[in-house]
């Protein structure tokens, strides 16, 4: 950060007709690491900065020797941009203005004046900032009706696409269900007559008795019968093979 000997300071107005004012230490931002925010050359250190300085009114009040790209407010001298709390809006702070021509900071070392915080007429403080800060808390009554009316509408439009799709899609079963809005235009589709004819040919399935008839027996016996007579021709087909390979043949 250096030491004091190398800081300027400079009187920092918050109106220009006031006669008091706080003082605010400058000089050159002079940085080993090289970060694209604060640019070489180009960076101006500020110290003492009062609480309720905001980066536009730092960069009206730096603007006095030429544009300012843009400021950065800090609790505390980092290289990184520091995360402030809430509590940090009642501090004292460090700021990074950053000129878009390096000679703007020449020219600021050399007149050692700057204008005031609030030039342009933006800047609150006391009751006018409390003021408005509490009144960005209350939503718009208008806003948020538009958005309650907007959001209603989207939802009602989602329930109907899901009322519909169920009312055109099949459940489990293959079954549609048929509405007032929908009993003159019911056509069965493909996948469902697939569904009701494999649904069907499964319970036949299972309702069919087996052995039940006499037919059944008698068929089922012949089944039988033929299945052990072909089991019978393999076994000795299969015995007189193993008589022959093991046959003896002294010569």
């Amino acid at each position: 950060m250096g030491s004091a000997a190398d800081f300027i300071p400079i009187p920092l107005r918050y109106e220009d007709q006031d006669t008091a004012c706080h003082q605010v230490l400058i000089k050159e931002n002079v940085s080993k690491a090289i970060h694209k925010s604060k640019p070489a050359g180009r960076t101006l250190f500020v110290l003492n900065v009062p609480p309720y300085a905001t980066p536009e009114s730092l960069q009206t009040a730096f603007s006095i020797t030429g544009k300012v790209d843009h400021v950065i407010l800090q609790e505390k001298p980092a290289e990184e941009h520091a995360i402030q709390n809430d509590q940090s809006e009642n501090r004292f702070k460090v700021a990074y203005v950053v000129y878009q021509q390096p000679s703007s900071i020449k020219k600021l070392l050399r007149m050692q004046k700057l204008n005031a915080l609030n030039a342009d007429g933006q800047l609150l403080t006391g009751i006018e900032k409390w003021t408005k800060a509490y009144q960005e808390r209350i939503p718009d009554p208008v806003l948020m009706q538009q958005e309650i009316d907007a959001y209603m509408v989207n939802y009602d439009r989602q329930v109907a696409q899901e009322k519909t799709q169920q009312e055109t899609e099949p459940d489990d079963e293959g079954w549609v269900t048929v509405t007032k809005s929908s009993a003159n235009t019911f056509v069965q589709k493909e996948a469902t007559v697939s569904k009701l004819e494999d649904k069907l040919s499964k319970d036949r399935k299972h309702k069919e008795l087996k052995n039940f008839y006499t037919f059944q027996i008698r068929e089922s016996k012949k089944t039988d019968i033929v299945s052990l007579r072909k089991k019978y021709d393999r076994d000795l087909q299969k015995m007189q093979q193993i008589k022959k390979t093991k046959r003896f043949k002294p010569y």
